[in-house]
């Protein structure tokens, strides 16, 4: 089990840096955007990433594997929602480089679905990992909260995004 929860981890991990590569040779833009009021957030996801690759090195995976199951949905989600974003991926943000706005697939249900996925992913992996992934899901957390807050300023500025964000929940459902 404890493979198959690596496998889950970092493959979601690869499959992102992978992806956003990816997308990048597609678009010809620069994807990462992270200026100095976003250091936190850039920091948070880094270290929480890390924890997602290299937690076999101090922790083996025990806990019911039931959670695998929804790990590996999330991962899965996540990249999804990533891919759809196509030529409008972003890792950060900066005014003037927002892209076009992703209103359809899993942005239907929320303006943040690939947080959603990563975050999602980092607490279903805690009961099998523990405390190693319980400091990366909080991390995840922390950073995704602030580096919506920041998306958000910048997003906030065009009314195509304000008139989604009326109808469209920041993370799933009512929040």
């Amino acid at each position: 089990m404890s493979f198959v929860a690596w496998l889950v981890s970092a493959g979601y991990v690869a499959g992102f840096l992978a992806l956003t590569a990816a997308l990048a040779r597609r678009s010809g833009q620069k994807l990462w955007l992270f200026d100095a009021g976003q250091a936190g957030a850039a920091w948070g996801f880094r270290i929480a990433f890390a924890i997602l690759v290299l937690w076999p090195v101090v922790t083996r995976a025990g806990g019911a594997p039931f959670w695998i199951v929804p790990a590996a949905f999330a991962a899965a989600f996540a990249l999804y929602a990533q891919a759809y974003m196509g030529r409008s991926w972003r890792i950060g943000t900066k005014e003037g480089a927002i892209g076009e706005i992703v209103t359809g697939g899993p942005f239907r249900f929320s303006r943040n679905p690939v947080f959603v996925g990563q975050i999602a992913l980092s607490w279903f992996l805690t009961p099998l990992v523990g405390l190693p992934m319980a400091v990366a899901a909080v991390i995840m957390t922390a950073s995704a909260v602030m580096q919506v807050r920041s998306e958000e300023g910048v997003l906030g500025q065009n009314a195509d995004w304000r008139r989604y964000a009326e109808t469209t929940p920041r993370w799933i459902g009512r929040i």
